[in-house]
């Protein structure tokens, strides 16, 4: 759901609404067929001590000399600037974590489980998935813990949870000033941790009371790599009650068929609307002198 409300975010605005649909006017576009302009700016007249007015003609060129740099430069150039500024950082940030992750995931002693790569850490690392790769350190955790831990970060990678990720990842890098992106963020990430958790507790072989246990034991306050599924401990507490929640059934569900007309509302409120054109011949001539 979440998934698509993103693909929704970027489409939207890019839907053309007729205009008698539309809560916008339209507008009309004026088509100017021919308009040659020279660069020739005529300054304000001056009256001469004989009555005579004389206009002085400067090149454009020489008017903007005189100016500096930064009362040249439009304010929107300067955010435009900020903003790519702003998505190279991000993008920099994104290409270390994804080579991090590779360096790791093909550095390190590997164990084969089927379509599943076991990749063992050294030191205090928390454990954590990306692709079909399971990062774990096998001697910080007793044998049920380590089961636990490997079940759970195999229904992310079956899932394919890393790619959820990915996306989140990749919009956040060209929406990094829009504060509802970086919640987008959390909340996906919040909401594959629910899905896996839900996902493994149907397992009637996996004990509910021993899996929170093992949640609490593995739970890490710090992840320096976003782009993998881990452990966090800020959603350990979410996770625990949703856990314990009462599971909505088909008879809620409907209250989600609200979204559909609230987002038909903001796309003929927000969205332009079709305009319709009229074509205007106009010939301009501005002389290089006036006199």
């Amino acid at each position: 759901m979440l998934l698509a409300f993103l693909f929704l975010s970027f489409g939207l605005p890019l839907i053309p609404v007729p205009a008698k649909f539309s809560f916008r006017k339209p507008a009309v576009e004026n088509v100017i067929t021919s308009l040659p302009v020279s660069n020739t700016i005529a300054a304000p007249a001056k009256t001469t001590s004989g009555g005579e007015q004389k206009v002085a003609v400067q090149n454009a060129s020489d008017i903007l000399q005189g100016q500096g740099f930064f009362d040249q430069l439009p304010v929107t150039k300067i955010l435009l600037w900020g903003y790519w500024l702003g998505v190279a950082v991000f993008a920099i940030n994104f290409l270390v974590q994804l080579i991090t992750l590779l360096y790791r995931a093909y550095s390190r002693p590997v164990i084969r489980d089927g379509r599943f790569r076991i990749v063992e850490l050294s030191g205090d690392q928390a454990p954590c998935s990306f692709g079909n790769n399971i990062f774990i350190n096998p001697e910080k955790y007793e044998w049920d813990t380590y089961s636990q831990i490997i079940l759970h970060e195999k229904v992310h990678i079956e899932q394919g949870h890393s790619y959820d990720i990915l996306l989140a990842e990749l919009a956040l890098i060209f929406q990094w000033f829009n504060p509802f992106a970086w919640f987008y963020r959390k909340a996906m990430e919040d909401n594959l941790e629910f899905l896996t958790d839900n996902e493994l507790l149907a397992n009637k072989e996996v004990e509910k009371s021993s899996y929170q246990m093992s949640l609490v034991k593995v739970s890490a306050p710090h992840f320096p790599v976003s782009l993998t599924t881990n452990y966090n401990q800020s959603v350990l507490k979410k996770r625990l009650m949703m856990m314990n929640a009462k599971k909505s059934n088909l008879n809620t569900t409907w209250k989600y068929l609200f979204i559909l007309p609230l987002m038909l509302a903001f796309v003929c409120f927000l969205n332009d609307p079709v305009a319709y054109g009229k074509t205007t011949h106009a010939k301009a001539n501005i002389n290089s002198t006036q006199m």
